[in-house]
């Protein structure tokens, strides 16, 4: 016997609110997301891998992710009245330490409200910048 129910519901089940029995598998469509998301926020900010680790790079890489995730918003993907209460991207001093700055990792931190707004699930994104040190 499954220890979980089966993954097709019923055609008038809500699938944004699945109630599972197993909370363990409570919040599987809103991890499925976040992965999701993650995957394409880290391959459309590959290019940094070119540029010099610093504060003109950090605006372009909040910028890009600012607009990702406006359109996501927009979609109704993300809640919220505003793009404030939807999500945050910081990529800045407050992210990196300068041991990070000078071996070429930028870090950016995201929170986005998938499911109540300003309630926000932080994850962070990191690459490798042209100041890489091996």
């Amino acid at each position: 016997m499954l220890d979980h129910p089966p993954i097709k519901p019923e055609p008038d089940e809500d699938l944004s609110r699945f109630q599972l029995p197993d909370p363990d598998w409570k919040y599987v469509n809103l991890r499925r997301y976040l992965v999701e998301l993650e995957r394409s926020i880290d391959e459309g900010t590959q290019w940094v891998v070119f540029e010099s680790n610093g504060p003109s790079l950090w605006a372009r890489v909040r910028n890009t992710v600012t607009d990702f995730l406006t359109n996501e918003w927009q979609t109704g993907k993300l809640l919220g009245t505003t793009a404030d209460e939807a999500f945050f991207v910081r990529c800045d001093q407050t992210t990196m330490t300068q041991n990070d700055i000078d071996n070429g990792r930028l870090i950016c931190v995201i929170g986005i409200a998938p499911i109540k707004p300003a309630e926000f699930v932080i994850f962070r994104i990191g690459q490798w910048t042209a100041d890489h040190k091996p």
